[in-house]
């Protein structure tokens, strides 16, 4: 009774708190490059070997998007890699809608799938704490851009990186940044690699490092280190027993993480552990231990592994999660992961990255225009994202400490899928995801259902029933 209370009185908390927010972002407006003051434009020697308009460290999916979209304006755009494509990243490989259309933009999504290097999420669903589950089929709802592919990240980040280079940004990989240094006097910064004599100069500076973001950490603009951590391990194709395209497993012990099984071209699987804060007694530095206690003692995963599974070691990657407070200084901003541009709830993070590389260089090809690169325009770059998808990466916590402290909740949400269908785990999908913000699930198509199934949930909790676990396939599926 005490968790149904508590669910209840932080679940009112929280609405109150998002319709509040939700209000108050209705009413504030971004500022535009276009309002501070216009400087004039020095052009950059387009012939030069060492002088860009923007220099963009790390060509991950956020400054590899960032330098298409880039050299597509006609701006002179340096991208450096400090490894040789193709070159792996460890991820849950799993890339969903928003990132689809990206890449459908860049020419690049179909020819991934032709390719056999991208898999069509159609088939998939979730697993709550309790065992209650469902599979269901997207595919048919979505339209010719599925909600979501998985594909190995050695595959992605190369063929995003090279549309880059294709589109025109000089693109220099094996080139590990040493330093950089910003002349006030000449309005450029300077980039020094590590073990090679080259220097190259830029007006504006783009931090795409990655989670540790070494160079935003350097300039001292990145202050704490990445706070979680998921893990990563191929299953190989035909050894497992795993069905479905994609599924994402709630364990109790693990909240407010999850973990989650994504098939990839050939029947290979990965099988990737998120751990997110919140949870006192699940700490990253226990991330191997909690990779296998999910692959050994959670049912349903042990269930769709198999007996005779093939699996590769597990590789860990950090996870800088729901935004740093600070994403820009004097002619610089910070994108991607460095930028902590990780959903707390889910930890995706890969559509987040490729729609900020997206906007940024909408926003430095603004800046380029204006001529005005003060650390005071710099700060629009923030808001900017934080206004499209960061903001809510706030309710996106609140949600994970209330899920942690009831997880019923969970189980509610899965009943109401079971209960209402496909259409609605694609709706509940793009929540979760961050395509659409969190407060959505105050819309009464949600709400209302959900709360139905609490209170259900809580009636059989209440009166000694144990919940049976169950799993619902739909009928879309059972049609085939």
């Amino acid at each position: 009774m005490a968790d149904v209370l508590l669910c209840a009185i932080v679940g009112i908390t929280v609405c109150v708190l998002i319709l509040l927010y939700d209000l108050y972002k209705s009413l504030y407006k971004v500022p535009k490059v276009t309002d501070f003051p216009k400087k004039p434009v020095t052009p950059i020697d387009k012939d030069s070997a060492t002088d860009y308009e923007v220099a963009i460290v790390g060509a991950g999916p956020a400054g590899a998007t960032c330098g298409y979209f880039l050299a597509k304006a006609g701006r002179k755009c340096l991208v450096l890699e400090k490894k040789k494509f193709p070159r792996d990243k460890f991820c849950g490989d799993a890339v969903c809608k928003t990132a689809i259309e990206i890449l459908d933009e860049m020419g690049l999504y179909e020819q991934l799938v032709k390719d056999n290097k991208a898999k069509i999420a159609d088939c998939g669903g979730m697993v709550s704490p309790s065992g209650l589950s469902y599979i269901g089929r997207s595919k048919e709802m979505m339209g010719r851009i599925p909600a979501a592919i998985a594909i190995k990240r050695t595959h992605l980040d190369e063929s995003i990186a090279m549309a880059a280079r294709g589109a025109g940004a000089d693109l220099k990989e094996e080139c590990s940044v040493e330093g950089v240094e910003l002349d006030k006097k000449t309005g450029m910064w300077t980039i020094r690699l590590l073990n090679d004599d080259r220097v190259f100069r830029c007006k504006l500076l783009v931090c795409a490092d990655g989670a540790t973001s070494k160079l935003a950490s350097t300039l001292g603009i990145v202050k704490t280190p990445p706070d979680s951590q998921c893990s990563r391990a191929y299953v190989e194709g035909g050894t497992h027993k795993f069905k479905a395209d994609g599924v994402v497993f709630y364990n109790r012990d693990i909240l407010p993480g999850y973990a989650a099984l994504f098939k990839h071209p050939n029947d290979e699987l990965n099988l990737c552990v998120y751990l997110i804060p919140g949870n006192p007694k699940v700490v990253p530095e226990d991330l191997p231990k909690w990779h296998e206690f999910m692959m050994k003692q959670d049912s349903h995963i042990s269930r769709a592994l198999g007996t005779d599974y093939k699996i590769e070691k597990m590789r860990p990657a950090s996870l800088r999660l729901g935004g740093i407070p600070q994403s820009w200084d004097d002619q610089l901003i910070i994108v991607g992961d460095a930028a902590g541009m990780i959903d707390p709830m889910t930890g995706e993070g890969i559509h987040h990255a490729m729609e900020g590389g997206k906007i940024a260089a909408g926003f430095l090809s603004e800046c380029l225009d204006h001529g005005n690169y003060s650390k005071e325009v710099m700060e629009v770059w923030h808001k900017l994202w934080m206004n499209k998808f960061g903001s809510d990466y706030k309710w996106s916590m609140w949600m994970c400490q209330l899920v942690y402290r009831c997880p019923m909740l969970l189980d509610a949400s899965t009943a109401a899928v079971i209960r209402k269908g496909d259409e609605f785990l694609v709706k509940w999908a793009d929540i979760m995801t961050g395509r659409v913000p969190k407060l959505h699930l105050l819309k009464p198509e949600f709400s209302i259902v959900i709360a139905y199934e609490l209170m259900r949930l809580s009636f059989k909790r209440l009166t000694g029933q144990r919940t049976v676990p169950t799993t619902v396939v739909s009928d879309n599926l059972k049609k085939d």
